[in-house]
C-alpha cells in the first residue's frame, strides 16, 4: 500500500507526442520538494502508528499535518513548461496551479543563473517573478502583452532549447 502511494508521485512515462502546434513541452521533477515532504509524511505516519515519545501524536493533529504535507507535496512535485502558439504555460504538480502568459511580442530572452537564496517554487525576487522547481538555471523572458512590457523568469534544465522554441515561435 505504501509503495503504491510513492509511485503516485512519479511522472508517468507516455508515448504520446505533443500536438503539432505545440512548440515546446518539458516536465521536470521537484526532487527537493519530494525529498523533503515524503520523509516527513512517513515520519508522521510511523510516529502516529507506533505512538512514539512520552506525549504521542493524537489523531486529529496527525491527520491535519499529514494532509497538509500531502497537499503541498502534490502541488509542487513537478513543473511542466508548455509553449503553444503565443501562450507560455507553467503547470505545477497535479495541475491545480496553472500560470499562463500570453505573449504578443517577444522582446528579449536571456539565460540567467539564479542564486540559491532566491529559493524554489513561485517566488518574488529583486528582479521580478521567478517560477522554478529545481536547479539554478532560468530564462529571463521580456515580452509585450496587451501593450504592456512584462518580465518573467522561468527555471528549466534546458534553457537553450526553451529560448530556441520561443524565438522560433515569435519570428516576425
Amino acid at each position: 500500500m505504501l509503495e503504491s502511494f510513492f509511485y503516485a508521485f512519479l511522472p508517468k512515462k507516455s508515448n504520446k507526442k505533443p500536438p503539432k502546434s505545440m512548440k515546446y513541452r518539458k516536465t521536470q521533477m521537484g526532487w527537493v520538494a519530494t525529498g523533503t515532504f515524503l520523509p516527513v509524511i512517513l515520519f508522521l505516519f510511523l510516529g502516529y502508528v507506533n505512538q512514539w515519545g512520552n506525549n504521542p501524536l493524537p489523531l486529529i493533529p496527525f491527520l491535519v499535518l499529514t494532509g497538509l504535507f500531502i497537499v503541498i507535496a502534490s502541488l509542487f512535485y513537478k513543473l511542466t513548461i508548455e509553449l503553444d502558439q503565443s501562450v507560455l504555460k507553467l503547470i505545477y504538480g497535479i495541475g491545480l496551479i496553472r500560470i499562463t502568459f500570453k505573449i504578443d511580442q517577444l522582446e528579449a530572452t536571456k539565460i540567467i543563473k539564479t542564486p540559491w537564496y532566491w529559493g524554489l517554487g513561485i517566488r518574488t525576487t529583486p528582479k521580478g517573478m521567478l517560477y522554478n522547481i529545481q536547479g539554478s538555471k532560468a530564462i529571463k523572458i521580456e515580452y509585450i502583452s496587451n501593450g504592456k512590457s512584462k518580465l518573467v523568469m522561468v527555471g528549466t534544465p534546458e534553457p537553450e532549447r526553451l529560448i530556441q522554441a520561443l524565438e522560433e515561435n515569435f519570428k516576425e
